[in-house]
């Protein structure tokens, strides 16, 4: 579940993060696709792209934010107000290309899973320059690694479940979950162990 630490200059308000290499480390995302996994047990008729699609929504809007600084999105893509706009707007592409307002519900719901996410790992306003709020487990590497542990093998656990999923995907669930945890261990300890 990851904030957009390499994009300080949209004005995002975050506390400083303790760890120096986790700035110069690319963004990772292994809590957020693992609730996009989880989400498509409900979700069967969207494609697993648009899930992951709406599962990281805020902090592509942060990266266009930080190209395109003349829109000025990027100090609300993780705000109360932005993550809603966003899930609205999602919300409604999904229904006018899918035609079903439970899958429109639950890809906007995937957008506002992302901020209630971020709000346990990171510190982040509420609103453009409001209060900063959040638990800030990206300072405590175990605590971290081990909530994102949970939530890829509950994820990963409710995908596997999918009563549609052809049984060669089911044998790969393993695989993915394996490749997830390491990606995760890499972001929370770094390659020297740290």
């Amino acid at each position: 579940m990851a904030d957009a630490a390499g994009f300080h200059s949209t004005g995002r308000h975050h506390l400083p993060d303790p760890s120096p290499t986790r700035q110069a480390n690319a963004l990772m995302y292994m809590g957020h696709y693992a609730i996009a996994l989880g989400a498509r047990r409900r979700l069967q008729a969207l494609p697993m792209a648009w899930l992951l699609f709406a599962s990281i929504e805020p902090d592509l809007h942060d990266v266009l934010g930080s190209l395109v600084p003349a829109l000025s999105i990027g100090p609300d893509t993780h705000t109360l107000l932005g993550v809603c706009a966003a899930a609205i707007v999602v919300a409604t592409i999904t229904s006018l290309i899918f035609r079903r307002i439970d899958l429109a519900l639950g890809a906007g719901m995937l957008v506002l899973s992302h901020v209630a996410a971020d709000y346990l790992t990171s510190r982040l306003p509420l609103w453009r320059h409001g209060p900063v709020v959040g638990l800030h487990l990206y300072a405590t590497h175990w605590v971290d690694f081990l909530l994102e542990a949970g939530t890829i093998a509950i994820g990963l656990a409710l995908y596997a479940s999918s009563p549609d999923l052809r049984r060669p995907a089911r044998g790969g669930v393993a695989v993915i979950a394996i490749v997830m945890l390491a990606c995760q261990a890499v972001w929370n300890f770094g390659l020297d162990g740290g």
